[in-house]
């Protein structure tokens, strides 16, 4: 039988940390679980991480940046309502592959985790998110709302169908992303 390599030992930690962290929370987070879950030794883990913290803020970080990524390859779109739309469906097409990876995003977001130095990072995304809607604004493509608003409006529905998708363990229908895209355009677009 082939060995794990460390990489692929790395990335069932990793699956493992967010499907706890998705099912319990945070706090309900523990290595012992992760290590149950991951099917490795609990040494393994130490070899990763320090600890449930480290655990925690390092998987964030990797899949934030993963998500962002995602997103920004919409950022050389020709036109602003382009622009928007590729990253409403980019970020669908990361919700539709990684529907926990999503929502684990969501969770760490909302728990606070992160050291100062990750959290500039995470900031630093958001600030090119915002750059880009801001685009929109200036280009007369979106209402002239706040870039929070505009990400808030535009994130909101994706939490929820993100959610669904999870509970349900189904995908979500191309149908249901381009009626709810529509209706979001109609709230964020200055048409």
């Amino acid at each position: 039988m082939p060995r794990t390599t460390k990489d692929q030992t790395r990335l069932k930690l990793r699956d493992a940390v967010v499907a706890e962290a998705v099912e319990k929370g945070f706090a309900g987070v523990s290595v012992g679980s992760v290590v149950k879950r991951a099917k490795v030794s609990a040494g393994t883990v130490y070899v990763h991480f320090v600890n449930k913290d480290d655990m925690l803020r390092k998987v964030y970080m990797e899949l934030k940046s993963a998500f962002h990524e995602t997103l920004m390859t919409a950022s050389d779109a020709p036109d602003s309502a382009g622009m928007i739309r590729a990253m409403w469906f980019a970020m669908f097409d990361f919700v539709e592959a990684h529907p926990a990876q999503f929502l684990f995003l969501e969770f760490g977001a909302a728990a606070r985790i992160l050291t100062p130095e990750q959290q500039a990072v995470a900031d630093g995304y958001a600030q090119d998110i915002a750059a880009l809607l801001r685009r929109g604004v200036e280009d007369g493509t979106l209402a002239p709302l706040d870039t929070k608003l505009l990400s808030l409006l535009l994130v909101a529905p994706a939490m929820q169908l993100a959610r669904q998708a999870v509970l349900k363990d189904q995908p979500i229908p191309r149908d249901t992303l381009n009626t709810t895209f529509d209706r979001v355009w109609r709230s964020i677009s200055n048409t």
